[in-house]
């Protein structure tokens, strides 16, 4: 019960990734709002959270909003009394904009539809999340922010060229963020999770069998077990939890 009676925002936690961390965080003793863009996916993990003993908020959010992501602050604050902690999970993979011709990551081929999305997703929504919080973090001068980038924020990926730049983004903002808000005693760190079967793996591994050569045939949960087992040298995935 290391976190006991703190109250933890985490975007995106309807599903997947966060949804793994909204639970993780309710089991070591915090309440938790759970925010994400489809309410019903936030209402299903917030009963989760009050089914473990703890508070739990839903609040449905489009994290490009900078107006939607001050709401989710402010509404978090007004209901829960305090809020200690923010995890930016949100984010996409920006398959479903991906163009259908062939070499559909080809540089040449990429469309507008699929950077925008994805970088406004993964990165402005961090910038905004992040921005919506801070004061309140530096009035009570502490605070922790975790941003989830990727392993693919480290290393450029040939087959998700514009998800592996929104996530370096993450990467490199959180350490401006950091050196900023250490004077104040807020604490902001990046967490770059490696393959974790989610929601939105499941929806871009059945793409990635379109045009990646040595998945063709396969059906999804092969192609993913493919790619854990030649990238990760216990061959096996990661889970949320």
């Amino acid at each position: 019960m290391r976190l006991e009676d703190q109250v933890v925002v985490v975007t995106g936690g309807g599903g997947g990734l966060g949804e793994g961390i909204a639970l993780c965080l309710a089991k070591a003793g915090a309440h938790v709002v759970v925010s994400d863009i489809k309410q019903d996916l936030a209402e299903n993990v917030a009963a989760k959270v009050r089914d473990s003993g703890r508070k739990a908020l839903a609040i449905q959010t489009d994290v490009r909003r900078a107006d939607e992501c001050q709401s989710l602050i402010d509404t978090a604050l007004k209901e829960m009394d305090r809020l200690d902690i923010l995890v930016c999970s949100a984010g996409v993979s920006g398959t479903s904009e991906m163009p259908t011709q062939d070499e559909p990551m080809a540089i040449e081929n990429l469309t507008e539809e699929a950077w925008d999305l994805t970088i406004d997703v993964n990165m402005k929504g961090v910038f905004l999340c992040n921005r919506a919080v801070i004061p309140h973090f530096k009035k009570e001068k502490k605070g922790k922010i975790v941003n989830i980038s990727s392993v693919a924020g480290r290393k450029g990926s040939a087959m998700l060229p514009f998800y592996s730049a929104s996530k370096a983004g993450v990467i490199n903002f959180t350490q401006s963020v950091a050196t900023q808000l250490a004077p104040y005693h807020i604490n902001v760190n990046t967490v770059c999770p490696g393959i974790i079967w989610t929601p939105m793996w499941a929806e871009g591994i059945k793409r990635m069998i379109e045009f990646v050569p040595e998945f063709k045939g396969m059906n999804p949960e092969q192609a993913f077990n493919i790619m854990a087992q030649t990238s990760i040298p216990f061959q096996k995935p990661q889970t949320t939890e």
